[in-house]
């Protein structure tokens, strides 16, 4: 059985909200879990899911926008828009990840540092992705 367009629509909303929803959880069990979180000893897997499920809201988050868009403006105008969005979207998930990491200094020892590093890392990325966008033309 085939999808249709609803569906269609749905999934990067599905995308966006798992991510967002995991990666909170994925918080809470690597605190529970304990240290060590982000060594080049070991590894926490929490964190490592962390990081994927941040990628994955982040990077569904142009793809919401640009359904939420519709009927109001053409296709390409709506495009601009939600990347527009989306850097603002990396830019607040930037700052709350050094708000997350002053206190402890980034210090990857620590629950607050290794997130910050991850969240830091993945806002950067984006905003790197939007900012080649906007050079190549």
């Amino acid at each position: 059985m085939e999808a249709g367009p609803a569906a269609d629509d749905r999934r990067p909303l599905l995308f966006l909200c798992g991510g967002a929803a995991m990666a909170v959880v994925s918080i809470a069990f690597a605190g529970v879990a304990g240290p060590p979180y982000l060594a080049l000893q070991s590894l926490s897997p929490w964190v490592v899911t962390f990081a994927i499920s941040l990628f994955c809201a982040l990077f569904a988050t142009p793809f919401v926008i640009f359904g939420r868009l519709r009927g109001t403006l053409e296709s390409d105008a709506r495009w601009e828009r939600a990347v527009l969005w989306w850097a603002a979207v990396a830019v607040a998930v930037l700052a709350v990840a050094i708000l997350c990491g002053l206190p402890s200094g980034f210090d990857a020892d620590t629950l607050g540092g290794s997130v910050a590093l991850v969240a830091g890392t993945e806002a950067v990325l984006v905003l790197a992705t939007l900012i080649i966008w906007l050079i190549s033309g």
